[in-house]
């Protein structure tokens, strides 16, 4: 229900705007202006060891919020033009905050291609509604080819290049999916995937990347298969804001090797407001479970926000 919900408010909204359709040319011009300046890592940095940055020195945590995640590119984007704006060790992100969380990784180079993201693009480069006489026997009410379509154009190996080098510098960009046969939050080091490289590892980032993005219901879940402990594991995986707003992984803020304040600098992006604006409520049916379903997402967010401080304080984080 609370992915649901936020799917058709970003259907309702980008309905009635205005915006020009995507263009792959414009997503491609603005990568190859940020590429230009981005030398990918040569052979021999494979060698190097891949070790995090402990304690990180800065942390950016993005949350989800849909077509709000306009807001957060245009904080990062303002935040470059300060030039105050500081390399971070690690990023998180889900659902619309894994896709500004890559470019936020990736550094202000690729402020534009965030920028495509939310000013060029509306409902129809996200989805496409099924015909409703095919709804009850489909795993979704709309298709999500054109948001895989849109991750395609962006993800390819020259990108996971560059995921790579950041990683074995000892940086980290998470991507929170939820796992539907668990029902539980699954964090995926995106690094760890870019770093093997090949076409696999491009097909799976691409897949973490659309389901995390992909609301329960509104779009089809995404299944990604992996090995693990010799075996082929495949899951279906879905919006991580369905089980959460926000994350950061466990065990990450932690003091120093001496015990001591860890002095890293935690920064959080809500990509929306902490609390509703209030108004007029239909008494139905229908407009009571909507707030009702809303509300919980506003203080789950407020809630998630209170255990990063928490863990941050203990951590003599700021």
């Amino acid at each position: 229900m609370r992915g649901l919900l936020g799917a058709l408010l970003i259907a309702l909204t980008a309905g009635c705007t205005h915006r020009p359709s995507y263009s792959s040319d414009n997503i491609a011009r603005a990568k190859l202006a940020a590429q230009s300046s981005y030398i990918a890592s040569p052979a021999a940095d494979a060698c190097e060891a891949i070790a995090p940055i402990s304690p990180p020195r800065n942390v950016l945590i993005l949350s989800g919020g849909g077509m709000y995640g306009a807001y957060t590119s245009g904080v990062m984007a303002g935040w470059s033009e300060t030039g105050a704006r500081p390399e971070f060790d690690v990023v998180t992100g889900v659902s619309t905050g894994s896709l500004a969380g890559l470019a936020a990784f990736l550094g202000p180079k690729f402020d534009g291609i965030a920028r495509e993201f939310y000013t060029t693009v509306n409902a129809a480069d996200i989805y496409t509604f099924r015909s409703w006489a095919l709804v009850p026997w489909a795993d979704s009410i709309a298709s999500s080819k054109p948001l895989r379509k849109l991750i395609n154009t962006v993800v390819d190996e020259e990108l996971l290049l560059m995921v790579a080098r950041e990683h074995r510098r000892g940086r980290r960009f998470y991507v929170g999916t939820t796992q539907l046969e668990t029902r539980k939050f699954v964090v995926w080091d995106m690094g760890a995937i870019a770093n093997k490289g090949g076409p696999e590892a491009v097909e799976r980032f691409r897949s973490v990347m659309l389901a995390s993005s992909s609301v329960p219901g509104m779009m089809s879940p995404v299944r990604i298969t992996y090995d693990y402990n010799g075996r082929k594991v495949s899951e279906l995986h879905v919006d991580g804001g369905t089980t959460s707003a926000l994350f950061v992984p466990q065990g990450l803020l932690t003091t120093a090797a001496d015990g001591g304040p860890s002095g890293t600098e935690v920064y959080i992006i809500v990509a929306g407001k902490l609390y509703a604006d209030p108004g007029q409520i239909r008494n139905r049916v229908l407009p009571v479970m909507a707030t009702s379903a809303n509300s919980l997402i506003y203080a789950s967010t407020r809630a998630e926000i209170a255990t990063i401080h928490a863990l941050s304080r203990l951590a003599g984080a700021n």
